[in-house]
């Protein structure tokens, strides 16, 4: 069905639950929305502010009413179009139990990946279904020196709001795009291609990730889908204490991503 798109944002509050700007952010907590209109929310003054440092600029703003002092700083700016709503119209904008009282809505980021050369460092994640997992290695690997991030269509939506809140702005400083045939002859060029498995004999601190590198994770529950799994050139696990089954797929794409770091700090490319 048709998506509302924004309307003009003149800096009376909103009052009305019919109000069309209204109609069309929460439409965007839908994937079908998001990928129409090339869209998502970013929650929080925090996020928000984190997202303009970046260069970012919304589409829109909304601040409630009780909470207008806190974007004092951005209301000279003409590019931030800032809109007030009431508070009973606010909370039900987002689907967070406490609401910050501030949103924007942001396109989606375009950031160019980098050709892939002797430092490349590209993660794959597979089968991520859980927001708050794929969201945390979306800001490990913007932490650790991650190029680029692909996600397979099995995956949960990239831009989910769950998603976005773990990830603390990771979206806004590194390349998230979907895992295709231009991906995978990306992938394939890479000389060492990681996947972790719990069961695998060699471990992932073994590995010497001082070379372009792709580092493939999936989920705990069902491990990389064997299509994936075939383009590693080696599957990796963490050596755990006894009767310790597994990680959770966020925590082992944290240690083996700040392990591929710890490698590459100051090492010269073998």
């Amino acid at each position: 069905m048709p998506q509302p798109t924004p309307p003009a944002a003149p800096s009376e509050p909103i009052r009305s639950a019919a109000n069309p700007t209204l109609a069309w952010v929460r439409s965007l907590q839908r994937r079908d929305a998001r990928s129409t209109e090339r869209a998502f929310v970013v929650e929080g003054h925090r996020a928000v502010a984190d997202a303009l440092a970046t260069g970012a600029i919304p589409k829109l703003i909304l601040v409630r009413e009780d909470q207008i002092d806190a974007v004092a700083a951005w209301r000279d700016r003409p590019d931030l179009p800032i809109r007030p709503v009431a508070a009973p119209l606010f909370k039900r904008l987002t689907d967070t139990h406490t609401s910050p009282g501030l949103l924007a809505v942001f396109p989606f980021p375009a950031i160019t990946p980098p050709a892939p050369d002797a430092r490349s460092l590209i993660l794959l994640l597979d089968r991520i279904r859980d927001p708050g997992n794929f969201g945390t290695l979306l800001r490990s690997a913007a932490g650790a020196g991650v190029d680029l991030v692909y996600a397979t269509a099995t995956s949960v939506d990239p831009f989910n709001p769950k998603v976005v809140r773990a990830a603390m702005g990771a979206h806004f400083r590194l390349p998230v795009l979907p895992f295709d045939t231009d991906a995978q002859r990306v992938v394939q060029s890479l000389p060492l291609r990681v996947a972790a498995a719990a069961a695998a004999s060699t471990t992932y601190d073994a590995i010497d990730w001082r070379q372009p590198a792709l580092l493939i994770i999936g989920s705990e529950a069902d491990g990389v889908d064997a299509d994936i799994a075939a383009l590693a050139t080696v599957t990796a696990a963490i050596p755990l204490a006894a009767r310790v089954e597994s990680l959770n797929a966020a925590m082992a794409g944290v240690v083996m991503l700040f392990e591929a770091n710890r490698q590459r700090r100051g090492a010269p490319i073998a």
